[in-house]
């Protein structure tokens, strides 16, 4: 901790505290003074008044293992948005900053580049950003300062008379360019972290008072909670909507519906993702580009945690929330994404409306909002969501389907019943197609190694190969075979019989006899073989063989009887057949039967896969994409 300087207010003669190596400081009179050295020179900034926000001058924490203490911010309104930079001073004799607003949060590292040759940047309306080091960045968005606040004791670079933000990423890191003045810009390396993991002690414990604005319309009064970053609000008298951005007040006109039914009401408090947040907004939307989709959107407030967007949607509900970690703005032209290692495919790209609305919303909500440009990709049960504003600044939200149950037990109002298939709604089969095909391929190949191994044991011995011919004036004839020994005390038998049928067929009723006991074991098979000619096509139906099996047939000797009957008809009827009997045969019956068993699950997962894909995708212009 650096020790506290003291200096004189040349306004009015009280101390001002210069705390470290902090060079900004307001005077209890409302002047706010940047210090070179001794001399102290005055900058047009006001006071922060009647924050609410959780961090705090005094608040302390700890990132990367390097422990620091906030003695102060600027709290910076750009056109439509309100952002705090903290001054840090750490245990490492660093000075970093803080950014931080609409629960993102951002360590930012001055970067040793020339303040001259980054200022010069700032005069370029070029896309692309190259620092000097020759690191190139996609600019994701430019804004200008109209209003700074000043809380504690803060460092700033030169002499500031603006705060203008430029934002860049590339696939790997971050920068944020801040112009302090024409001359005077520096290029911060940009950390994102999750509030949790500042691990941040000493926090305000004030709740949020607002702003209160009188209505034009009506002169009801309004209290924005979310003021400053929530800078929309409908009047809860009139419903007329209005916007206080860059210092200008602005009316939207009224609604373009009524009586509209929502699951929560202003105040209400919800818990999604372990965040507890208060319901501050209220819309219903619409797509101006298919105009067939409309949803119910609850926008949530958390002090910690910042905004979350709650959507609803033919009785489907999803939740999206700003975050820097995403795809790089060129990733928006493309169909799939892979991001996080995961792959989001495009489902829809649309603009939209706001048919009606209740309560406070962040930033200028109802002004250009119809030009807003919105694309939604999704990997269920993930979603992001890219949006591109009139000014061509583009933002990301990610988030996530929200179970029915979750919603349910959080609201004593009735929920609309599900209809179709979300377009983040997960599958029952969460498992996608390929890993079908991999486990159905995999447990095909397994089963036919088995049957290789348990085949390779089978002694395949033939026992006999004999012809058969019927007496002309039989049509049911026995014939008998030699006696034969099995010497495997459990074992399996095939017959297998051919004859060449031509119209006919032929049926085999045969029974292996213990010669010993008398045991019998029967079995019966038939063949049947036709053709001929249809409109000039040759055509052929059945077979001309067959197989008979005899399975655990005990050891013994034993001789086989057979049966054979044939077709009476004396023209086409069978004069021969063969009939080879094979002991210990391996067997394929029960390996198919194997095999279909163990494709019953995976044929099931894809086909319910199948259909909720199809579902799914019925309502998007990209599912052939």
């Amino acid at each position: 901790m650096g020790t506290s300087k003291l200096a004189i207010c040349p306004s009015c003669g009280k101390p001002v505290y210069f705390q470290g190596g902090n060079n900004l400081a307001a005077c209890a009179c409302g002047k706010v003074w940047h210090r070179t050295g001794e001399a102290l020179a005055k900058v047009k900034m006001e006071l922060v008044e009647g924050s609410a926000d959780l961090i705090q001058p005094g608040t302390t924490g700890n990132w990367k293992d390097v422990a620091f203490t906030v003695t102060g911010r600027l709290r910076v309104l750009f056109e439509d948005q309100a952002y705090n930079y903290w001054t840090l001073d750490c245990n490492d004799g660093v000075t970093r900053h803080l950014a931080e607003g609409y629960g993102l949060y951002t360590v930012c590292e001055a970067l040793p580049f020339n303040d001259a040759t980054i200022a010069r940047k700032f005069r370029s309306d070029a896309q692309m950003l190259t620092l000097p080091d020759d690191r190139e960045f996609w600019i994701t968005a430019r804004n200008e300062s109209s209003r700074i606040e000043v809380e504690g004791t803060v460092f700033v670079h030169g002499l500031p008379d603006r705060h203008n933000s430029m934002e860049a990423a590339s696939d790997t890191e971050r920068v944020e360019l801040v112009a302090y003045s024409g001359d005077v810009a520096v290029a911060f390396a940009c950390h994102d972290v999750e509030p949790e993991l500042l691990f941040l002690t000493n926090t305000r414990e004030a709740e949020p008072e607002g702003k209160v604005f009188t209505c034009r319309t009506c002169n009801a009064e309004n209290r924005v909670l979310t003021y400053p970053y929530g800078q929309s609000w409908v009047c809860g008298k009139c419903e007329t909507r209005h916007s206080y951005a860059s210092g200008q007040y602005a009316t939207h006109g009224a609604q373009h519906t009524y009586n509209q039914e929502f699951c929560f009401d202003i105040g209400d408090s919800i818990t999604i993702e372990g965040g507890d947040y208060q319901v501050v907004g209220l819309a219903y939307k619409y797509d101006t580009d298919s105009w067939t989709d409309y949803w119910h959107e609850y926008t949530l407030y958390s002090r910690l945690r910042g905004f979350l967007f709650l959507t609803e949607s033919d009785g489907h509900w999803t939740y999206l929330k700003e975050t820097r970690n995403a795809p790089k703005p060129t990733d928006a032209r493309l169909h799939r994404i892979i991001f996080d290692k995961r792959e989001f495919r495009r489902y829809s790209k649309y603009h939209y409306r706001i048919l009606y609305a209740l309560g406070e919303f962040p930033g200028n909500a109802f002004s250009n909002h119809e030009k807003t440009e919105s694309m939604d990709y999704i990997a269920p049960p993930e979603i992001l969501s890219i949006e591109k504003d009139h000014q061509n600044r583009v933002t990301w939200f990610r988030g996530k389907y929200v179970p029915r149950g979750v919603i349910a037990e959080q609201t004593t109002s009735s929920l609309l019943a599900r209809a179709g298939i979300a377009p983040a709604q997960p599958s029952l089969i969460n498992v996608n197609t390929e890993t079908i095909v991999k486990s159905g391929g995999i447990a095909l190949l397994l089963a036919m190694l088995v049957q290789i191994l348990t085949g390779s044991m089978h002694t395949n011995r033939l026992i006999f190969d004999s012809n058969y011919i019927f007496s002309d004036s039989l049509n049911t004839q026995l014939f008998i075979s030699p006696k034969f020994d099995l010497e495997k005390k459990s074992s399996n038998l095939e017959l297998d019989f051919n004859a060449p049928l031509s119209n006919t067929w032929l049926e085999l009723n045969a029974t292996l006899v213990n010669a010993v006991n008398g045991n019998e074991y029967t079995a019966e098979e038939g063949i049947e073989y036709y053709s001929g000619t249809d409109d000039g096509e040759h055509w052929t139906e059945g077979s001309q063989s067959e197989t008979i099996h005899f399975t655990k047939i005990p050891a013994g000797t034993y001789f086989l009887q057979i049966t054979a009957s044939r077709d009476s008809n004396m023209y086409t009827r069978a004069g021969l057949f063969t009939g080879k009997l094979i002991y210990d045969a391996s067997t394929y019956r029960n390996i198919w039967i194997v095999v279909m068993l163990l494709l019953i699950w995976p044929a099931i997962m894809g086909t319910i896969r199948y259909y909720t894909e199809k579902v799914r995708w019925g309502n998007s212009e990209f599912a052939d994409s």
